[in-house]
């Protein structure tokens, strides 16, 4: 299965954004993904839809150990933060720990935040980790690059969040975001879905949509954009579909 995005029409973005756009590598570990990871079956997905019914997806996944996520390799990231310090991590929301395992090795140290209790305790072992809601709860420490990958859009305060993540990057630091475009935001609580508390848009064509994110998003949060490249987030599939994929934009953004 082609699992690739189509490139960015630059022509179809003002000036400024579309400096900033880069072409990634065919990524051997996307490849690899896909045939290391084949549909679950019916027998598991019957007891993720039992668990489901009470718990969010996020702690179903972790407690399963379902639906792997796959974003880019670590030389697309090393090329993304290409210039940026690389002293500390600070990965917001890390989920599975999954798409962090490519991310991580670019750091000396490396922290993390999750809410989900049963990701958490996944992540521990390997992990500093912090079992809270960054929006409400905060960190002393500062860092070199702070990540936010497929956390807006699933977020209960997504500016809230965004904001706090600011606070947390170095004065030289770096933000790197990974969001679907466009954007879809819904959060989990237990085991039902509901609308954000606060709300974020970015909708229409990739581009309409990116335009969107940035100057919505990431300008009122103060954050200034170096680099854009566009990727699908693929997760394993089901008996409905083999592999799912998102359209993806990445960013790495710098305080203004």
């Amino acid at each position: 299965m082609d699992a690739s995005a189509p490139p960015i029409d630059r022509s179809l973005l003002r000036a400024d954004l579309s400096r900033c756009v880069i072409t990634l590598d065919r990524d051997p570990v996307r490849e690899r993904f896909v045939v290391d990871h084949p549909p679950h079956g019916r027998a598991v997905i019957g007891v993720h839809a039992l668990l489901r019914r009470f718990a969010s997806d996020f702690d179903v996944n972790a407690w399963l150990g379902t639906y792997r996520v796959c974003l880019v390799g670590r030389a697309a990231f090393d090329r993304l933060l290409e210039g940026a310090p690389r002293a500390s991590l600070l990965d917001v929301g890390a989920g599975s720990g999954a798409v962090l395992g490519e991310l991580a090795p670019l750091f000396s140290r490396v922290v993390v935040t999750e809410t989900s209790r049963a990701a958490a305790v996944r992540l521990r072992p390997a992990y500093e980790t912090h079992e809270i809601d960054l929006a409400t709860v905060s960190l002393a420490d500062r860092f070199s690059v702070v990540s936010l990958l497929h956390v807006l859009d699933r977020a209960p305060r997504p500016r809230s969040l965004l904001a706090a993540a600011r606070d947390r990057m170095a004065d030289d630091g770096r933000m790197l975001i990974a969001c679907p475009l466009p954007i879809r935001a819904h959060v989990d609580r237990g085991g039902a879905t509901s609308d954000p508390d606060e709300w974020i848009e970015a909708d229409g064509s990739f581009e309409v949509a990116l335009a969107a994110l940035v100057d919505g998003l990431l300008v009122p949060a103060g954050l200034v954009v170096e680099r854009i490249a566009r990727t699908t987030y693929l997760s394993q599939g089901d008996a409905r579909q083999p592999l799912y994929a998102l359209d993806d934009a990445l960013l790495v953004c710098r305080r203004a």
